[in-house]
């Protein structure tokens, strides 16, 4: 029987807060997305529109500007813009698992995001930060510290679920664990398929 399970997503990613896991990748300095390249995504910080937050001001702000409720609405209404430009564009995305239909322990659909203890509840990351994962073939389960690697095809069709919204999908064609070698060989293999 498969399981959609709120209480163990939630469980498993309050575990993840508590024990203050730390992003896989460092944000960018910049507020600005990075340049895109042509045929693949390699990066979290290409998911997100250039310019996406430049209406906060770079001297920074007051705790009363900040919890402005129209600067709120703002900040959660850039969350939800993606880039239509990389449907269909082939990536190769490190982040975390958070099971969302299950059996035992193979997982058939989960959201990757870019850290350890995001989650859709403590707050949620940014829906052009969430990314609905589908397999043709089930992944064995990962524990909340456990990076993995997504191969596939990007999708700027979201997903509504149970739980949260996202910005993307990918049906992928691998989940793997993560290693800094796995990254780069896979890495080199979308790139000599893009020249």
């Amino acid at each position: 029987m498969r399981h959609f399970s709120t209480g163990f997503a939630l469980c498993f990613l309050l575990l993840a807060v508590v024990s203050g896991m730390t992003p896989l990748r460092a944000q960018p300095a910049s507020l600005t997305a990075p340049a895109l390249p042509t045929t693949y995504v390699t990066d979290w910080a290409h998911l997100m529109p250039a310019g996406l937050y430049d209406f906060i001001p770079l001297e920074g702000m007051s705790a009363s500007d900040w919890a402005d409720p129209d600067f709120q609405q703002k900040i959660l209404d850039a969350e939800r813009q993606i880039r239509p430009e990389l449907d269909k564009v082939d990536v190769v995305l490190p982040g975390y698992m958070v099971p969302l239909v299950y059996e035992g322990m193979d997982v058939f659909e989960f959201l990757l995001v870019p850290s350890a203890g995001q989650c859709i509840h403590v707050p949620p990351p940014p829906i052009n930060q969430t990314i609905f994962i589908k397999l043709d073939k089930p992944t064995r389960m990962r524990t909340y510290g456990e990076p993995v690697i997504v191969q596939g095809r990007l999708s700027t069709m979201g997903a509504v679920t149970e739980y949260t919204e996202t910005g993307y999908r990918i049906l992928a064609d691998e989940v793997v664990d993560f290693s800094f070698d796995e990254l780069d060989i896979r890495l080199a293999s979308v790139e000599s398929a893009a020249e």
